[in-house]
């Protein structure tokens, strides 16, 4: 569900939502970050100064070598902890492959909603997430 940012922490994060074929870009986080080896969006912490979309652009840029372009705004969360979420749909060209990088990524990989349902080591948002598009809560223009 979506929360006021106003009310709660002041930490911000981006997250990128990227489909390629129905598939949903999901990471394994690498063992030397917060929450490791949990699956989830890639996406990081937006930095004072810097605009969602900024930061978005960033955070895939170096966690996974990418150029993404922001589409818009599909959800906000709030993690556990207090972090404010802002979901990005964001496209990526067809013929680009992200590379983990290893300090922040141990693995990419491409799940359909099938899929990321029969994981179990995941970040809480990533659920609530497939479920709020299913539920039809979240619109990201692809069947999933």
């Amino acid at each position: 569900m979506t929360k006021p940012f106003q009310k709660i922490g002041k930490k911000r994060g981006v997250v990128g939502v990227i489909f390629r074929d129905e598939r949903l870009l999901i990471i394994r986080r690498s063992l030397t970050v917060p929450a490791p080896g949990k699956l989830c969006l890639p996406g990081g912490t937006i930095e004072k100064g810097e605009t969602e979309e900024f930061a978005l652009v960033r955070e895939m840029q170096e966690e996974l070598a990418i150029d993404v372009t922001p589409v818009r705004l599909c959800w906000r969360s709030i993690t556990p902890w207090g972090t404010l979420l802002s979901w990005w749909l964001s496209e990526l060209d067809p013929d680009v492959l992200p590379v983990a990088n290893p300090e922040e990524v141990a693995e990419v990989h491409w799940m359909t909603s099938g899929q990321i349902k029969m994981q179990r080591n995941m970040l809480p948002s990533l659920p609530q997430f497939v479920e709020a598009i299913q539920s039809g809560e979240i619109d990201v223009g692809v069947p999933f």
